[in-house]
């Protein structure tokens, strides 16, 4: 479910840029080189690529480039050439890790490394401090433990995607993402909420977290120190009750509870004592 979730969400950020700009998609590396000037879009997703197309660093106006499900290992030094790229998918290839350079593509605001086990966090993130207009980060499916601290130096980020990782706490820098709005960490069985409220909290801005498949068997009652939250998802744990604070979160909007273990008499109650102004689901 959660891969769908994603698909949908790029393919709707996608087209609703491309609605914006009314540029071509381009899907093939030939004909896009015939209009090499044109380019804006380009999509090369799953075709096996070993190594970065360096015809690629011909489109001068390029924005958005996906690259996601290939076997690339390393992109090139001459990665800064693309000067307008603002959207770079990198998903699920075997990169080893992001060359300096990257830090002088200032232009770029999303983008996802995910499902590349061989990255160097620290290093990279390092790089992308260097960035002052990243807004969406996706660094999911590399069963990393830590998240180092230069996390913290992204104090543009609004969208973090740390799902199918092992981090079990957070590090204190995390509190500096002043802007952070969305953060997933689905799928992350070491994930421990209680330790990691206190950081959360700080967070002024974060409207909705994503905790499924976390094997939860409990929520914290400290999960009333998140005040600012609007949406929290819970699905695919193995909840048995739900704290009273809870419900008593000022701005809650939505929970989503789905495929839990909350006996009958108690989801009866939830229903019965439930805010008309939350949606929840079981």
């Amino acid at each position: 479910m959660k891969t769908i979730i994603i698909i949908i969400t790029c393919t709707l950020i996608s087209a609703t840029l491309m609605a914006q700009t009314s540029a071509i998609n381009y899907q093939n590396l030939e004909e896009a080189l015939r209009n090499a000037d044109k380019v804006e879009w380009l999509t090369l997703s799953g075709l096996g690529l070993e190594e970065f197309p360096q015809e690629i660093l011909s489109f001068p106006n390029l924005k958005y480039l996906d690259l996601s499900q290939n076997k690339i290992d390393a992109l090139p030094s001459e990665i800064d050439q693309l000067g307008k790229l603002f959207y770079l998918d990198l998903t699920g290839n075997k990169l080893a890790g992001l060359p300096k350079e990257i830090a002088n593509v200032k232009s770029l605001r999303n983008l996802y490394i995910g499902y590349n086990t061989s990255l160097s966090l620290s290093n990279d993130i390092e790089l992308l401090s260097d960035l002052p207009l990243l807004k969406v980060l996706d660094i999911s499916g590399g069963r990393f433990e830590e998240l180092p601290s230069s996390i913290g130096s992204l104090s543009n980020l609004e969208f973090l995607e740390l799902s199918e990782n092992q981090i079990s706490q957070l590090p204190p820098e995390i509190v500096y993402l002043k802007k952070l709005k969305v953060l997933y960490v689905d799928r992350d069985d070491a994930f421990d909420l209680e330790r990691n409220i206190p950081l959360l909290s700080q967070l002024p801005n974060l409207r909705e977290l994503h905790l499924e498949g976390d094997h939860f068997s409990n929520i914290p009652a400290s999960i009333r120190e998140l005040e600012e939250l609007e949406y929290l998802y819970l699905g695919d744990n193995m909840i048995r009750e739900l704290p009273d604070e809870l419900f008593s979160m000022k701005r809650i909007k939505e929970i989503d509870l789905t495929n839990n273990q909350l006996p009958n008499i108690l989801l009866d109650m939830y229903r019965d004592n439930l805010a008309p102004t939350i949606k929840i689901t079981f």
